[in-house]
């Protein structure tokens, strides 16, 4: 009798209609599925803009060999994005593409549960429990099988490292708002990534309003990128919002950002992510943080936080390292062998600033700018004593700061000092005088004279001293007012300003005499004199100098008759070369034994022009070339160009045209900074040779 019964150990593999009764153990197999190769990372935005430089950054060092990349930025700086679009350009079509969020909201994610959801991901369904074992497990996968990997939002290395897929093939990315230069230890590639250009920043929120709505209100538009700090997350925000209100202005959106009772999300999202990153900090390091945002310099050093913000030298550095590291500082360029100097960005600079104006008393927020003030007014006094000592005839009435270093060790140095803190003159005088203190203003221009007398840079001397004449004033000091009227006369007279450094002398002649002061009388009288010969007026030169010469014989001043004594040669150059040469090599003499070698080598200078024109040009040639190397080696702008201006003539006369040439070109170079005019003037003589 046949039966639908099915007895014993049966393995079955294919479809069973079952009649009646199954009976004995039964193995039912299906077809193993083949799992897709996991494809993980984010979605690239559409609106994706710009970082063509910082993929080619990424594309060369996985040329070099790297299989590890840290972008470290901002929250909202498109580290993701960036990272995304680069790893899933470059990730061949059968690779797997994994992904894990290593912070988020719930806290930082544990490696284990990353691990064990990867593993899974390639179809091993029962990973190990322990790290260690799913470590092990993770490099046996990946050792021959090529991945890239996008780890976002990483706290630490040591989260890191357990994640790193074994085989060199493998990319990985990671992305933090921190340095994680650790990880270099391990061979990655450290980018930094920055806020957008304006262009750019202008052309991602064209993606969602249209090019046409962005080029008919370009202010408000600048007034908008800027409000969203140029980073990506709010303009995207910001642009959402403005496609949505196809009727609402540019202008009302800009206005939204700063109106201080509006939650707009582009704002928020810049405050978010820093306030975050803020609230991890110590407690020293969070005060060094909103202190930096007060104190109006383009860049700090540990110098001069640990004079404002009271700290030991080494603590200063190593929290300047702590908020470099959490991305709130950027690094600047820094001269070898010189402290590190840090920048603060336009948006942490904003955010830091209202959490000191929320956190410290208005008492402590002045301190720390009083603090700056006089530790800027000591370093600089340093300088100069050092570079330009017959200068330094007022002394600070300030104590000296305990914070300041050390007298710089040469000149080089002491000048390197003042060329960076060039660019925060004018705030820092501006943030003294309203401060109210005067004294520390004018001081303090007077202090940067070295700075004015060798690079000329003449609007920032110009305004300097204008700000440091009315200080002078305001103090009552009539000395003061007498050393800005004339500092600030020579910057006028050689940027070309004659009628206006006329003006300046003139006053300073005036109190001079006023004040009964013979020494800033003669420097007046000189200034008139100069002024009058630079526009061809000998005649109404000639007695001005005489009386200067006369007023400091007779006070025993050989410095200033020295001075004085330059001029008249120059005068004398035109018609009589062979007394121009004796008046120089008698100011340059008398400028050595006054300890003045800066003004000697401007007299060797015109020395050696005149040793030209009496036709000793082999001697002429030699006094240039060393004036030039002393010029150089002081930094000085205009006397170095007007040095190669003299000898390309030498070389010219003696029919070295390819030597003069080579003068004429490089007295152009140095010339573009600072007399445009000039330039051309000098460039026009190479090329005619």
């Amino acid at each position: 009798m046949t039966t639908n019964e099915i007895g014993g150990d049966a393995h079955l593999t294919g479809l069973i209609v079952q009649a009646r009764d199954v009976n004995g153990g039964t193995h039912h197999h299906p077809p193993a599925q083949k799992l897709p190769p996991p494809r993980q990372l984010p979605l690239v935005p559409a609106h994706f803009t710009d970082r063509e430089e910082e993929a080619d950054a990424l594309d060369a060092a996985r040329l070099d060999g790297a299989a590890l990349a840290v972008i470290s930025g901002l929250a909202g700086v498109g580290k993701t994005a960036l990272a995304a679009r680069w790893l899933t350009g470059r990730t061949a079509e059968n690779e797997a593409q994994l992904h894990a969020e290593l912070g988020g909201h719930a806290g930082p994610a544990a490696p284990e549960a990353v691990l064990q959801q990867w593993l899974r991901a390639f179809g091993i369904h029962q990973p190990p429990a322990g790290q260690r074992e799913l470590t092990g497990l993770w490099r046996s996968v990946t050792a021959d099988r090529p991945v890239a990997v996008l780890l976002d939002n990483a706290g630490h290395a040591d989260q890191v490292r357990p994640l790193l897929p074994a085989g060199t093939a493998s990319m990985t990315v990671v992305t933090s708002r921190r340095s994680l230069w650790e990880l270099a230890v391990d061979g990655a590639a450290l980018l930094s990534l920055g806020p957008l250009t304006p262009r750019a920043a202008v052309a991602l929120l064209a993606r969602f309003t249209g090019t046409r709505w962005m080029a008919a209100e370009p202010e408000p538009a600048a007034r908008l990128v800027h409000g969203c700090a140029h980073l990506p997350l709010p303009l995207v925000l910001a642009g959402a919002r403005l496609k949505s209100r196809p009727a609402r202005s540019l202008a009302a959106a800009a206005d939204a950002l700063v109106h201080p009772l509006r939650e707009d999300p582009a704002r928020m999202a810049i405050t978010t992510g820093l306030t975050e990153t803020y609230t991890g900090l110590e407690a020293t390091a969070q005060y060094v943080y909103r202190s930096l945002s007060l104190l109006p310099v383009d860049a700090v050093d540990p110098d001069m936080v640990a004079a404002v913000c009271r700290l030991e030298w080494a603590e200063a550095d190593w929290l300047l390292e702590v908020l470099a590291d959490e991305q709130l500082l950027e690094p600047c360029a820094s001269a070898p062998g010189s402290a590190a100097r840090y920048r603060m960005g336009t948006a942490v600079r904003e955010h830091a600033r209202a959490l000191a104006e929320q956190h410290d008393a208005s008492e402590e927020r002045d301190g720390v700018v009083g603090r700056l003030c006089v530790w800027m007014l000591a370093i600089a006094t340093h300088a100069q004593e050092r570079l330009t000592p017959a200068q330094a005839t007022l002394r600070s009435t300030l104590p000296s700061s305990p914070d300041a270093p050390a007298v710089f060790t040469d000149d080089a140095e002491a000048m390197a000092w003042l060329e960076a803190h060039e660019t925060s003159l004018l705030a820092v005088l501006q943030a003294a005088v309203a401060a109210g203190a005067d004294e520390t203003a004018w001081q303090l221009v007077d202090a940067f004279w070295p700075l004015f007398l060798r690079r000329h840079p003449y609007t920032l001397w110009a305004k300097a001293h204008e700000i440091g004449l009315a200080a002078a004033r305001r103090a009552g000091n009539p000395a003061a007012v007498r050393q800005m009227l004339l500092s600030g006369a020579i910057g006028l007279s050689s940027a070309g300003r004659l009628t206006d450094a006329t003006d300046w002398y003139t006053q300073a002649l005036d109190a001079a005499r006023a004040d009964g002061d013979p020494r800033d009388e003669g420097q007046a009288l000189l200034g008139l004199g100069s002024c009058h010969h630079n526009v061809g007026r000998p005649e109404q030169a000639l007695p001005l100098l005489a009386r200067a010469i006369t007023l400091w014989e007779e006070r025993n001043y050989p410095r200033g008759v020295a001075l004085a004594t330059i001029v008249l040669g120059e005068i004398a150059l035109a018609d009589e070369p062979g007394r121009a040469l004796d008046l120089f090599v008698r100011a340059r003499t008398m400028l050595l034994e006054a300890d003045d070698p800066y003004d000697a080598t401007r007299a060797l200078v015109l020395q050696g022009h005149a040793r030209v024109l009496v036709g000793d040009s082999d001697a002429g040639v030699r006094d240039l070339e060393e004036a030039l190397a002393v010029l150089t080696d002081a930094g000085s702008t205009r006397w170095r160009a007007r040095g190669l201006e003299l000898l390309g003539q030498a070389h010219l006369d003696r029919g070295e045209r390819d030597a003069a040439r080579a003068c004429f070109q490089q007295a152009a170079d140095l010339y573009v900074s600072i007399r445009p005019a000039d330039a051309e003037r000098v460039r026009a003589l190479a090329g005619g040779l």
